[in-house]
């Protein structure tokens, strides 16, 4: 009988050829075993074995290779085969990734809720069919640079192992973490905080290569080896400039804001149904990227338009929840695996990426005002199929 978890090990890669077109590649790998920890510790090993054969040395250190670490492009004339590392070649990019996830199979209402608290649980364990990125290198999901994601994640899964009773094989640490978004909620203003915020919690989880060291000090981000930061953020800003001086194509996209309505001055829920649109048809095509704080002409417009709508909250705090909210109302939590976002700083102002993954299961639709919408990319522009043979035909057509 197959445990109610299993792993998973994803690669991603964007190879862009000679004519600035993108290819967004994937693969993945499972892991499963009655006993989890089994399957856990078989992933762990294919991780590290893609990460000697990347950087040409056995065993290398997490730490060493996240500070080697860059995300790259894959030249055009090279044959992908995830087994063969040597045929990639590290060049400076943005939207590619190792990691391990796990995944839930079996749903939280199945669980008998006359011997566990089920709103309780519905907090502390991934619904069925979430995927959870417990530890990696790189963009390879939705916000998965962020620690606060990454250790609430394995708060998850550790909470996952004892509520199911599935042994751990010794493999937990006591980690002490200050939890950033908490923190932030204890500000009151004037450079003061309420002091218990700063005390950093302690929690038990199942152990990964990622060293908290130092993430139990209320000033981590932005300032840890860890994570990838200044290299990182560098070289996504020469990638988007490169994006962003290529102008509109049929995978680049400009919009000038995520809410603010330009022509009103005022928020609206229309402008989100133009960044679903768009992040649809992405999605339904060869992918791409959709840079927002981007006039439509490439020049850097911000978002201080849309920041300042935030009413005192954290700015990008408050811009990653309206997005968040935006995935959920217009598309569906469940293609977030196909979507990574940054933002990056350029001439001074803030803009926000998104890399769009295609879909290559099945098509994803837009929840219309009044009906659902199946969006393709054209040329420059989000162009929708409305005749129910055409998008069969057009799906048919894509995979061949």
């Amino acid at each position: 009988m197959d445990a109610s978890i299993y792993y998973i090990v994803k690669v991603k890669l964007i190879k862009q050829n000679n004519n600035k077109e993108f290819d967004f590649i994937e693969y993945e790998t499972k892991f499963k075993n009655k006993n989890p920890i089994i399957a856990r510790e078989n992933a762990f090993k294919r991780y590290q074995s893609y990460l000697d054969v990347i950087f040409k040395k056995d065993n290398i250190s997490d730490l060493e290779a996240r500070l080697k670490f860059k995300t790259y492009f894959v030249q055009d004339n090279e044959t992908i085969n995830i087994d063969e590392f040597e045929s990639i070649d590290f060049t400076d990019s943005f939207g590619n990734g190792i990691g391990v996830f796990m995944k839930m199979n079996t749903p939280v209402e199945d669980f008998d809720i006359t011997k566990i608290n089920y709103e309780s649980l519905r907090s502390k364990i991934p619904v069925s069919g979430t995927e959870v990125c417990i530890h990696g290198i790189g963009d390879i999901s939705y916000r998965s640079n962020d620690p606060n994601s990454l250790f609430y994640h394995l708060e998850q899964e550790f909470e996952t192992y004892k509520h199911f009773g599935y042994d751990t094989n010794g493999n937990v640490a006591l980690v002490a973490f200050c939890d950033r978004d908490e923190w932030e909620e204890g500000y009151l203003g004037n450079g003061k905080w309420i002091d218990s915020y700063f005390e950093p919690h302690e929690s038990k989880i199942l152990k990964t290569p990622f060293d908290w060291s130092g993430f139990d000090k209320p000033y981590w981000w932005g300032n840890s080896n860890n994570v990838e930061t200044n290299n990182h953020n560098q070289t996504s800003l020469e990638k988007v400039t490169d994006i962003i001086n290529s102008g509109e194509s049929n995978q680049v996209e400009f919009k000038p804001a995520l809410l603010y309505n330009f022509s009103t001055r005022k928020p609206g829920i229309g402008i989100k149904g133009i960044i679903a649109k768009a992040i649809s048809a992405f999605l339904n095509s060869n992918g791409g990227f959709l840079l927002i704080g981007v006039s439509d002409d490439g020049q850097i417009q911000g978002l201080e338009h849309d920041f300042k709508l935030s009413k005192g909250k954290n700015p990008k705090d408050f811009f990653f929840l309206e997005f968040d909210q935006m995935l959920e109302h217009f598309l569906s939590f469940s293609v977030k695996s196909n979507i990574i976002v940054e933002f990056v700083s350029i001439q001074g102002k803030e803009i926000f990426v998104v890399s769009v993954t295609p879909l290559n299961q099945k098509p994803v639709f837009l929840k219309g005002q009044f009906k659902k919408e199946f969006y393709i990319r054209g040329e420059a522009s989000s162009r929708q199929l409305s005749d129910i043979e055409d998008i069969v035909n057009y799906w048919i057509e894509r995979f061949k």
